[in-house]
């Protein structure tokens, strides 16, 4: 049985894909390695911090308003969302456009871009943003004892 504090099955979920998405945008990016792509880096890179984000809020009613984005309009979804589970105020889910201002730089529509279309300039910020936006809310979690000792880094 869970530990109140741990998080539910659907959170640890979005947590696993938000660390696999961060990892392969990180991989993509590298130009050491044929299988490099800046645009592909470029679109799993958006997927990494929501999917961290949503499994921050317990609610799964706000996905589809948060959608995709990571401009200071969403603030206020958020604001609604975190008043319902303060708890979620404590790992830094709002002022994201802010926080990682590159994220803002980027939309789900990446994936109708033709190839070739995402230079290093553009995917590097959004990928490292992204990276670091997962892994402070993870490490965060695991910090206050909400991550069980089983979930896979």
């Amino acid at each position: 049985m869970a530990r109140a504090s741990e998080l539910s099955e659907k959170q640890l979920n979005l947590l696993s894909a938000a660390l696999r998405h961060a990892r392969d945008a990180i991989y993509l990016l590298d130009v050491g390695h044929q299988g490099h792509s800046m645009d592909q880096a470029f679109h799993l890179a958006g997927y990494a911090p929501e999917c961290a984000r949503k499994a921050l809020l317990g609610d799964r009613v706000f996905d589809k308003v948060l959608g995709h984005r990571f401009d200071a309009g969403v603030e206020m979804v958020l604001e609604t969302a975190l008043a319902l589970d303060p708890r979620a105020r404590r790992y830094g889910a709002r002022a994201w456009a802010a926080r990682y201002p590159a994220l803002s730089t980027w939309s789900e529509q990446a994936r109708y871009h033709r190839t070739g279309t995402v230079t290093a300039a553009i995917a590097t910020p959004v990928v490292e943003q992204a990276a670091r936006a997962v892994h402070e809310t993870v490490a965060a979690l695991f910090a206050d004892g909400r991550l069980p000792v089983s979930f896979s880094w």
